[in-house]
């Protein structure tokens, strides 16, 4: 087996947190075993003062 490492965006209306789970649900459609997740950077959209929505950039590692 080899590690891969895939990069993905999630993204939440609620938290930083629900954005990398969403990640990690949109990539296990299509990737076998992931075993890990790095969070390389959080960004959030913000309209009126307030923030609208979360996004999480993660790198996802898995084997094939």
């Amino acid at each position: 087996m080899h590690v891969k490492v895939t990069e993905i965006v999630g993204e939440s209306p609620d938290s930083w947190k629900d954005a990398v789970e969403s990640a990690i649900a949109g990539a296990s459609k299509s990737l076998p075993n992931i075993s890990a997740v790095e969070i390389v950077n959080f960004t959030a959209n913000v309209s009126h003062g307030k923030l609208t929505g979360y996004k999480a950039d993660c790198k996802i590692c898995y084997k094939d």
